[in-house]
């Protein structure tokens, strides 16, 4: 199996833009039969706002709608991104996804990334 590590969202300070969408990166699933695990790792100093995660199945999504949530973070539903957070923080998601990306919205402050995928 191919072992990538590969950024979702670079290191990014707050610069006054509320919203940054990551470039599409190659899931576990792109590579057929590869299996299904990927690990996703969250860095963050200070940052107020919600990253999600989406995933696809298509060989090449080129619409929003082509796209779907897999993780939210913070991951507590009670939060909704106005509370500042520092972490270093992975979760795993499951899924023959074919491509991931990551999409930072509320970003008012603070710094959030690397956020990275590997498998």
């Amino acid at each position: 199996m191919k072992s990538s590590s590969l950024v979702l969202i670079p290191a990014t300070v707050y610069s006054g833009t509320s919203t940054i969408t990551g470039d599409r990166q190659k899931a576990v699933g792109y590579y057929q039969g590869q299996g299904n695990s990927q690990s996703i790792r969250f860095i963050s100093d200070d940052f107020p706002g919600i990253v999600t995660v989406q995933a696809t199945l298509d060989t090449d999504p080129t619409q929003d709608s082509e796209w779907f949530d897999v993780y939210t973070f913070p991951g507590d539903s009670a939060t909704d991104g106005s509370t500042a957070i520092t972490t270093d923080y992975s979760i795993t998601v499951y899924g023959k996804f074919t491509w991931i990306r990551a999409i930072v919205s509320q970003f008012t402050d603070g710094e959030i990334g690397p956020i990275t995928l590997s498998y």
